[in-house]
């Protein structure tokens, strides 16, 4: 049995855990967090200036709460380096350090996007996910697709496309500002996402009419080109777009209207995520699809994803879909990390 402490901060989540493995299954034997969301909620996104101000003040709490003697109990320290804010990373990085230094543990340096993919092994057997898999990595920082293979018990990653501006998750917390909406805003999206789609139900179910006219509609411009890039700054300027015009016609932005706009930009984000990682596992010969990061917290998401891969172009691929076993475990976590520092150390990574 290995078990690693690992460390989480490369944006506004504390996070510290203890994962172990057994040769086949990843365990997470603790994992503590504080969030600073209630923190940034003011200013309407994260502030790095404060971030890391708080990270210095709470990790010593967070760690303390894990309990210091377990630390002994430890075979490694794993602690995420990179991507993230630098301030942030700072922090963890020098806790990480000073504990590996301390207790004379290993220490090693985790990309926090790596975690994020191998997220999808927590609480699983790493059996239970058949290889090759394409992975969508979807938060408010990063917006990715890699190809996933393993031959002879060591892993190999292909970065297949990036965001080439708003990740998907930062798309949602901007449109929610533009209808005074909170931040966070993908939850409150998707909740208001769902009061228009029990509307269209109800309409549908009364024969008031086969369906609902739509005054909202987005287009999805990246979905018309090959590559697996991303881009959701135009789908947040049609959003923005929108607005201005109703604004210029006097027409009041209603509940109801604020909820098929949700609705149809929950649908627009939700539909290029989940298309381009089924195009990807189709052109890759991928026997799984995997969603992670924060993004695949969202429900729909997940809903159409499955609808998707059940379509005439994919069923006979017979595509597997996986997602993290818990919430929790799609938004930044330590983890995660663990999993990463874990693989590092048996070298296959």
């Amino acid at each position: 049995m290995i078990k690693t402490l690992a460390i989480e901060t490369s944006c506004d989540d504390t996070s510290i855990g203890i994962i172990s493995f057994d040769g086949d299954h990843f365990s997470v034997d603790q994992l503590l967090a504080y969030s600073q969301v209630p923190d940034h909620q003011k200013y309407g996104g994260v502030m790095p200036e404060i971030a890391s101000r708080l990270h210095s003040e709470k990790i010593l709490g967070v760690l303390h709460a894990v309990g210091w003697g377990e630390i002994e109990n430890v075979d490694t320290i794993s602690v995420t380096t990179h991507p993230g804010l630098p301030g942030s990373l700072v922090v963890g990085k020098a806790v990480g350090a000073t504990l590996a230094k301390r207790y004379n543990k290993p220490l090693y340096e985790v990309n926090h996007i790596y975690g994020h993919i191998f997220s999808l092994l927590l609480e699983r057997n790493k059996t239970d996910i058949e290889f090759p898999m394409v992975v969508l990595t979807a938060s408010g920082g990063h917006n990715d697709l890699y190809f996933i293979t393993e031959d002879q018990n060591k892993f190999h990653i292909e970065h297949l496309g990036k965001t080439l501006d708003d990740a998907a998750g930062e798309c949602f917390d901007k449109v929610s500002r533009m209808l005074g909406g909170p931040y966070p805003g993908g939850v409150w999206i998707g909740e208001m996402a769902q009061k228009h789609k029990t509307k269209l139900l109800e309409y549908v179910e009364c024969n008031k009419c086969d369906i609902l006219d739509n005054a909202v509609s987005f287009k999805r411009i990246f979905l018309a080109k090959e590559s697996f890039d991303f881009s959701f700054s135009g789908m947040k300027s049609q959003v923005s777009i929108l607005l201005k015009n109703f604004e210029q016609q006097n027409i009041a932005l209603t509940e109801d209207l604020i909820c098929e706009i949700a609705y149809e930009f929950q649908e627009s984000v939700v539909e290029v995520l989940a298309k381009k990682l089924a195009r990807a596992g189709l052109k890759y010969g991928a026997k799984t699809l995997g969603i992670s990061g924060g993004v695949s917290a969202n429900d729909r998401l997940w809903e159409y994803a499955n609808g998707l891969i059940k379509h005439k172009n994919y069923i006979n691929l017979n595509f597997s879909l996986v997602k993290p076993t818990k919430k929790i475990y799609s938004t930044d976590n330590a983890a995660m990390i663990g999993v990463v520092g874990i693989l590092q150390q048996e070298h296959m990574l």
